[in-house]
């Protein structure tokens, strides 16, 4: 009678099992415990909760990989498109420094035009090293300045 008793014991406890006690992270859990959680289902419903928990997570970091290619494409994109500009902009340079040169050349002798060119090409040394003018103010400088020495060459191609 006492193991009929003890059995009715075990069967009713298995019924009250707290969803707590079958955390098997809180510490040794004894045999009865062991068994009423499984019987009742509660590891089964842990399990199938934290695979929930794993895949959402999972989900959740292929979006935050997504975003930081996309963030890393984009930053690529900007330094190719920084040396793009920076390359045109020393071409510019090296195009003007040129041109200055030959109309030094075209210019000798005559202080009406070495005047123009010197005053140009102080012009330009100040654009070339103004550093807290902005990439594209820099560029329209440049550009009215290449546009000056054009119209200046043009004037001493047709004296």
């Amino acid at each position: 009678m006492r193991y009929l008793l003890l059995l009715g014991t075990l069967l009713l406890a298995g019924c009250v099992t707290n969803p707590r006690d079958c955390d098997p992270t809180t510490g040794d859990v004894n045999i009865v415990t062991k068994f009423n959680c499984n019987y009742s289902g509660t590891w089964d419903k842990r399990v199938e909760e934290k695979t929930g928990t794993l895949q959402h997570e999972q989900e959740l970091n292929k979006e935050f990989k997504a975003v930081y290619a996309a963030i890393e494409q984009e930053k690529a994109q900007s330094n190719a498109s920084v040396a793009s500009k920076r390359k045109a902009q020393q071409d510019l340079e090296r195009s003007m420094n040129n041109l200055m040169a030959q109309l030094k050349k075209k210019s000798a002798g005559r202080a009406d035009m070495q005047k123009q060119v010197n005053d140009l090409e102080k012009r330009m040394k100040e654009a070339q090293n103004t550093p807290s003018a902005s990439t594209m103010q820099k560029q329209m400088e440049l550009q009215q300045l290449k546009e000056q020495l054009s119209d200046l060459q043009s004037t001493l191609a047709s004296q």
